[in-house]
């Protein structure tokens, strides 16, 4: 019998399974190379997922039998609990996050059997698999950090005699199934648009997730407006309350990747031969620092934790900085064959600014300053990619009109506000509405082609 959580009695259970993880984020190398070694390249993909299974197995068992080791049991349930109430907690605790972080990686392992990939060739269903590896490993290793908070794998010191935390409602364990399905398309798009160019394959996977991520991205961004995020004191300690911060950035996340991110790749499959993509990425990146040194410094003149004026504008221009050092180092990476993409160093800076989302919190809570500057950098984007492509005459850009009219209002409502939740909403509203003028303006271009 198993008298103690599986995490606390085998201490190396935890780091290998954050090593296995962190494996997982070079499978687009290591799946090629490992090919020939069959029992190698299973041991490779089976071993994080699992590895999470047995971590839900061992807290099911803990729960059911009330094992007073198990902190959730410790301090939720009292011996006489109903199966209901056990049930509950499994769902709505720490279970939820094991069990979300299994599907995960169950999902990105047997990507390649999704409906829309039926028929494909084995080389589009190679990709597929080591690139949802990929994008889940490095999210899986982030999630690890942030959730898999090490109390929760512990036996307490001490055991009270009555249960001192409430258990989790029933919406707990919806917006975890939510917002794992926003990882889950997000990871679908970003790998069916680095296939886009090289077959059309993935196209129906891509139209597909498109679909399903803007369903359920609007639910997302309803439940968070419910939340601490949208009050006024929420941006001074984000991560008090870690599920909520890893809420708001999987829903930003996956906002630009289904918005600005997907338009781009759509927008440029249909440049002209003779376009320059040159020119068209130096005045995309132009824009993009210029709203994120002007917002992210506003964010943090705003909070006052960060300082005053030019103090608290360069707090937040370090992180601005670094991630615009890294965005323009990844466009080397089309160099040493990583250029399925139409426009591979675009795709890789957009998918820089994606990754420094996430990665940021890691290392500095001023990552946080980001958020609305990226989001209305998303909006920027389009709006370049719109104007830089449309030759038409000034009358007939109604679609680009109509979203650098939307960009301005939200930008000068942004700009006049000294209130984070407000910039945020702003932003948002931005990065939406753009995108709606992008869809229309791609839908003309669409018939327009056909036409001819």
């Amino acid at each position: 019998m198993i008298r103690s959580m599986l995490a606390s009695s085998v201490s190396w259970y935890l780091p290998v399974l954050f090593l296995s993880c962190l494996a997982w984020a070079f499978a687009f190398s290591l799946e090629g190379a490992l090919r020939e070694r069959r029992f190698v390249l299973r041991f490779y993909r089976w071993t994080p997922p699992l590895m999470v299974a047995g971590l839900v197995v061992s807290r099911a068992f803990d729960i059911l039998s009330l094992s007073s080791l198990n902190p959730e049991v410790a301090l939720m349930l009292d011996q006489g609990a109903s199966i209901s109430e056990k049930i509950r907690l499994l769902l709505t605790g720490q279970g939820a996050l094991e069990g979300a972080l299994f599907a995960f990686l169950g999902f990105a392992l047997f990507a390649p059997n999704l409906p829309s990939l039926r028929g494909c060739s084995p080389e589009t269903s190679d990709f597929v698999r080591s690139r949802m590896m990929t994008h889940a490993g490095i999210w899986a290793v982030m999630l690890l950090m942030l959730l898999f908070q090490q109390d929760m794998y512990a036996s307490p010191e001490t055991v009270p005699q009555r249960p001192t935390v409430d258990i989790a409602n029933w919406s707990a364990f919806f917006l975890v199934v939510l917002f794992t399905l926003l990882l889950m398309m997000s990871g679908e798009i970003l790998t069916a648009t680095a296939h886009l160019a090289s077959s059309g394959e993935t196209s129906l996977l891509f139209q597909r997730a498109i679909l399903k991520m803007l369903v359920a991205g609007v639910v997302a961004w309803a439940c968070l407006f419910q939340t601490e995020v949208f009050t006024s004191t929420w941006w001074d300690r984000p991560l008090r309350d870690e599920r909520l911060a890893v809420g708001l950035m999987i829903a930003t996340y996956g906002t630009w990747v289904a918005l600005p991110h997907a338009f781009s790749t759509v927008a440029e499959s249909l440049k002209t031969p003779g376009s320059s993509q040159a020119e068209d990425l130096g005045w995309c990146f132009s824009f993009v620092a210029m709203v994120l040194l002007i917002v992210a410094g506003m964010m943090a003149d705003a909070l006052h934790i960060y300082g005053e004026g030019s103090e608290a504008f360069i707090a937040a221009w370090k992180g601005v900085a670094l991630l615009l050092f890294f965005g323009a180092l990844s466009m080397l990476l089309p160099t040493v064959g990583f250029d399925a993409a139409h426009h591979p160093e675009a795709w890789w800076f957009r998918a820089t600014l994606l990754l420094g989302l996430p990665l940021g919190v890691l290392m500095s809570d001023a990552a946080w300053l980001l958020y609305p500057a990226v989001l209305l950098a998303g909006a920027s984007v389009i709006l370049v990619s719109i104007n830089l492509q449309d030759r038409t005459s000034l009358r007939e850009r109604r679609p680009l009109l109509l979203g650098m009219s939307a960009w301005f209002v939200c930008c000068s409502l942004l700009l006049t506000s000294d209130n984070p939740r407000h910039m945020l909403q702003f932003a948002l509203l931005a990065v939406v509405s753009v995108s709606v003028c992008g869809a229309v303006w791609l839908r003309r271009q669409n018939l327009t082609m056909a036409q001819k």
